[in-house]
């Protein structure tokens, strides 16, 4: 495995501009619900919101939050759970916390990326 050394405000810095382009293409996807390219998408970007989010301890507690709420929306939009535009806006709340969170973290010290 290659391990490179980042430091936490690079990562924060990188993880803040991947949750913008992922609640943006949510927010998209919320348009139409149904657009096959735009799920496969945001399933994509949240790829790489896990290595990025894994990256950084300090927002342990943030990204936890996002995780569950993401696995409440899926829930919701598979008919297993709460209302979808509910599960939405609790999902984009979160991310809008961790984005906060990471913005706090710009210029704390290195972390190891994989």
């Amino acid at each position: 495995m290659h391990m490179k050394e980042f430091s936490a405000r690079v990562v924060s810095f990188k993880l803040l501009a991947a949750l913008e382009q992922y609640e943006l293409d949510l927010r998209a996807l919320a348009e139409s619900w149904v657009d096959a390219e735009a799920l496969r998408r945001l399933q994509q970007e949240f790829g790489s919101l896990r290595i990025l989010g894994a990256s950084l301890p300090k927002l342990s507690v943030s990204w936890v939050a996002v995780l569950l709420s993401r696995t409440r929306l899926l829930q919701a939009w598979s008919g297993r759970g709460e209302q979808p535009r509910t599960a939405l806006q609790d999902h984009l709340a979160a991310v809008k916390r961790l984005r906060v969170n990471c913005l706090r973290t710009i210029g704390a010290q290195s972390v190891a990326l994989a």
